[in-house]
């Protein structure tokens, strides 16, 4: 079966040799005439490109581009699905399934503002402030896994890579008698990881704390495609002004504002925004993809790319048209928009 990263990667490629003009338009991702169905992992606790990936993604559903299954957080921090669900619930998806990492090895606890946003469940609607309110985010794949069809869901993660980890690791229960790794390949059509530095380096997600644990056995044993969108990318897309526009008790305004780098004014890097818009839509309108190879990661972290004309790895590449600031601006108009 041809998975959507590659019916993309190919639609792609076509325009580029014909010449014919990339759209930004709304619709212009549905390669197969169907939004993409996606379960976002992230770790939303340090910093505020978490928070502006979840509302352009929230964005993108009110387009018809992309429909959110589920949202599942990958550290331990107590407040990370609390704010999780209140982006959720203001973006008027209280009931979306969200899932907390119950164990005890990735420690990042959110920054104060995250809690004070997670905790006011008066404001924003929803029901659970910290992570003892959630499922575990492996229960949670495996339930939103089972119920999908054949290759039908795109997973986006923008953070560590442990839930993933546990749920290759996971055996059989009352949602699906296939073991995690079975169920991922029969459901999940490809994997968009914001982590590493390509082709080579050391990056947060894939290092930090006791994170690197997790990463090289993740993708190692991965089934489907991975897409990566590296440090470097994210790097250069500076968005947050663009919220300006928004109420200050707007969650993610909030996240921005509260943000010592003062991003409002200054633009902070979007990295965790460019795995939402790879994952979304056509990412060849936007960057260039490497050809095929194996990402490897060492002990402490760090990873190298190893061409492989039949792996199923591949990362984004930066290139002048339409460059990081169209892209910005992009990524700045999805983030701004209200619901």
């Amino acid at each position: 079966m041809t998975d959507r990263l590659t019916v993309l990667a190919m639609t792609g490629f076509f325009m580029l040799l014909t010449g014919v003009a990339c759209s930004d338009s709304s619709d212009s991702h549905e390669m197969d005439g169907k939004p993409a169905a996606v379960i976002f992992d992230t770790d939303m606790a340090t910093d505020c490109d978490d928070a502006g990936a979840l509302a352009m993604l929230h964005a993108l559903e009110r387009k018809g581009e992309a429909t959110i299954l589920a949202t599942v957080v990958n550290n331990k921090g107590d407040h990370s699905a609390g704010m999780v669900a209140a982006i959720n619930a203001f973006y008027g998806r209280p009931g979306l399934l969200t899932g907390a990492y119950l164990g005890d090895v990735v420690s990042t606890e959110p920054r104060p503002f995250f809690a004070e946003i997670a905790q006011d469940t008066e404001m924003y609607g929803h029901t659970a402030a910290t992570r003892i309110g959630f499922p575990d985010a492996v229960e949670v794949y495996r339930r939103v896994l089972a119920d999908a069809g054949p290759s039908e869901v795109v997973v986006v993660s923008v953070g560590h890579l442990n839930n993933l980890h546990d749920l290759l690791q996971s055996g059989p229960d009352r949602y699906s008698s296939l073991n995690g790794m079975e169920l991922v390949r029969r459901k999940v059509d490809h994997l968009v990881v914001m982590g590493g530095h390509y082709p080579s380096g050391r990056e947060h997600n894939f290092a930090a704390r006791e994170s690197h644990r997790f990463t090289g056995a993740a993708l190692d044993r991965w089934p489907t495609r991975i897409l990566f969108s590296g440090y470097e990318l994210g790097e250069n897309i500076l968005t947050g002004p663009a919220l300006n526009v928004l109420d200050p008790s707007h969650p993610v305004y909030r996240a921005y504002a509260d943000h010592p780098s003062d991003p409002l004014v200054n633009g902070r890097q979007s990295w965790d925004q460019t795995a939402v818009l790879a994952a979304v839509r056509n990412p060849e309108f936007y960057w260039d993809l490497s050809g095929p190879g194996r990402v490897t990661v060492d002990e402490d972290g760090s990873n190298s790319w190893v061409d492989d004309p039949e792996g199923r790895h591949l990362y984004l590449i930066e290139r002048e048209v339409p460059g990081p600031e169209k892209v910005a601006s992009i990524i700045g108009e999805l983030m701004g928009d209200m619901p």
